[in-house]
């Protein structure tokens, strides 16, 4: 109850960032939804996604641009007005549901989050990662994108911005690599690629006191940004980032 609670409040604390998100300029793509097509490719017409705990859904709104049928799920109401706001007339499914009630099974071809499974402690913390699985059909996909508890930079700023108040997304317990294909593995994934990221941009993250309050300025500002590939090359999918980058994700494949 009391993890449920922070969790909870944590998602308040967020209306502030998603509300910037509303009048953002978003590209054909962003650095973060050109990882997403590490994993996925770029032939997402047709498919059936799911995000769950989508948040202001960026991800989920390219991914319905380029053809995909794209559900999102959040508890926040908040949370699925702003997405509805950025996908301006795009044909995407709204669910608003806690996503540990949801009865969704055996039914999409994608199912992904970001930044969401890490905010829970056991048992929720397998249980979490059984909610994706359920929700994909047999042969689907399920990509899980986490904080990468290996990351020192991200380590150190998380710590100090506790330790000062500044830390804005309540209860967070980053994954290894290897607790993240156990926990897959273990809910009836087969592990088929990782791939991690941020490296270079993490280390920003040892001054994440200093910046936080500004999050959703720069985050809002990032979706305006052209993607620059050497950049991009520097940050994901190289010897430091899938070891030490800020980001790690697993995409799966149901058993």
């Amino acid at each position: 109850m009391v993890l449920y609670l922070n969790s909870f409040r944590n998602i308040m604390a967020w209306g502030d960032i998603w509300k910037s998100f509303e009048k953002a300029d978003i590209k054909k793509t962003t650095y973060m939804f050109e990882y997403y097509k590490s994993f996925l490719g770029d032939d997402l017409k047709g498919k059936k996604i799911l995000e769950i705990g989508c948040g202001t859904g960026v991800n989920s709104v390219l991914m319905a641009s380029l053809g995909a049928k794209v559900s999102v799920m959040d508890f926040s109401k908040e949370a699925l007005d702003v997405v509805k706001v950025l996908a301006k007339g795009l044909d995407i499914e709204y669910i608003h549901r806690d996503m540990f009630t949801s009865d969704l099974e055996n039914e999409f071809d994608v199912v992904h989050s970001e930044g969401v499974v890490e905010h829970y402690l056991m048992p929720r913390r397998q249980e979490v990662l059984d909610v994706h699985t359920r929700a994909a059909r047999r042969g689907g996909k399920v990509l899980i994108i986490v904080p990468n508890a290996r990351c020192v930079p991200y380590r150190i700023g998380k710590k100090f911005a506790d330790a000062t108040g500044r830390w804005i997304y309540g209860n967070e317990y980053p994954y290894t690599e290897r607790e993240l294909a156990y926990r897959m593995e273990k809910s009836g994934l087969r592990c088929e690629k990782r791939i991690g990221g941020e490296f270079v941009l993490s280390f920003g993250w040892a001054f994440a006191p200093l910046w936080l309050s500004k999050y959703g300025k720069f985050l809002s500002r990032g979706l305006s940004a052209s993607v620059n590939r050497g950049f991009y090359n520097m940050n994901y999918d190289n010897f430091f980032a899938n070891r030490w980058g800020r980001a790690i994700g697993i995409l799966g494949r149901k058993i």
